[in-house]
């Protein structure tokens, strides 16, 4: 994931930060030569040159010891190595020297990716006792707390997002999945409504919207926006799934069959999307062919339990019960209840 030097713009979970290009002057023996250290390795950062970029800064550094500008750049770059435990250090250290809201940011990402949850949550706080219209430690602590299911506070922090970045349509997504989870279907379509009218290309947005559909029963309506999902990015193939789980559950098992086959096509690994073809082959009786795409799900994942049990069903179809027994039974230990009660009444 590539971050930027400086500001940081972030997801549904992206960050897209900008480089800081401008001239700082720093009163040292040679002013102008850990200046243009600093500019070097920012230059270079923005061509990707990662490693390069670093030296420059531990360069900046080394004639600087309180460089906070070059401390946080470093940081930046070393999180873009893959250094995080690194890239902690240097955010201190600008903590410790001019703590900023981008500091603060930054030190929560890496405890946010850490799954320290606390941590990060206290270091986006900080964040916005810096800087009050901090958007991106809004709508991070907003993700806190959705993964902690406390989707009122989240909804809280959203919104605050949304005042201090009226364009950013990731918030409006995510708040309309916490309305999802409250099942506040309505106020769910117009958060997602408003993130899409900001970038009509995120994709995950419709998706979304058509899973709300999907839940009200509204199936047209959901293959509609799971149509505008697969428009936005031809290669979703997620949205190609869900595509097909509302013809599935509308009974238009053919259709499904072409929507589950076309996630494939974008993913060959997709257990979901073989399991889910496999069930709408069994609704037209095409069991030889349920039973080859359950077999598939079950090789891309041995622990599907879902897959075990339909497999079981389609076995039971075939007369091959001795088959299905063993699958329910599978699907059993796996914690599907319904395979247990299969199993107790057809098998010995």
């Amino acid at each position: 994931m590539r971050y930027a030097i400086s500001i940081l713009i972030v997801m549904g979970f992206v960050l897209n930060m900008q480089a800081q290009v401008d001239t700082v002057r720093v009163p040292v023996d040679d002013p102008q030569k850990a200046e243009r250290l600093y500019n070097e390795g920012t230059v270079l950062f923005e061509s990707g040159a990662f490693k390069d970029a670093l030296k420059k800064f531990d360069e900046a550094i080394s004639m600087k010891s309180d460089f906070a500008k070059a401390y946080y750049n470093r940081g930046i770059v070393k999180m873009e190595l893959n250094n995080n435990d690194g890239a902690m250090l240097d955010f201190n250290k600008v903590i410790e020297l001019e703590p900023t809201a981008n500091a603060y940011f930054m030190r929560g990402q890496i405890k946010y990716k850490a799954n320290d949850l606390d941590g990060a949550k206290a270091d986006y706080t900080s964040a916005l006792g810096v800087d009050n219209m901090h958007a991106q430690s809004y709508y991070y602590r907003g993700s806190v707390f959705f993964d902690e299911k406390d989707y009122d506070a989240a909804i809280e922090d959203y919104k605050k997002a949304v005042v201090a970045k009226k364009d950013y349509a990731y918030a409006y997504n995510d708040m309309g999945s916490c309305y999802k989870m409250k099942e506040d279907y309505e106020e769910a379509l117009r958060c997602y409504g408003e993130a899409v009218k900001i970038n009509p290309k995120l994709a995950f947005a419709y998706n979304n919207a058509g899973t709300v559909y999907r839940k009200l029963g509204k199936y047209d309506e959901a293959i509609l926006e799971y149509s505008k999902a697969v428009s936005a990015d031809p290669e979703y193939y997620i949205a190609y799934n869900n595509r097909g789980l509302a013809k599935f559950e509308k009974g238009d098992y053919e259709g499904a069959i072409a929507d589950f086959s076309k996630a494939i096509e974008k993913k060959s690994d997709y257990a979901y999307a073989f399991n889910n073809r496999g069930s709408a082959k069994y609704k037209i009786d095409n069991y030889e062919g349920a039973l080859a795409d359950f077999d598939k799900a079950i090789t891309i994942n041995s622990s599907y339990g879902s897959a075990y049990l339909n497999r079981g069903n389609t076995k039971e179809m075939l007369r091959d019960l001795a088959g299905a027994c063993e699958d329910w039974k599978k699907a059993s230990e796996l914690g599907l209840k319904t395979a247990d009660t299969y199993a107790k009444q057809m098998c010995k």
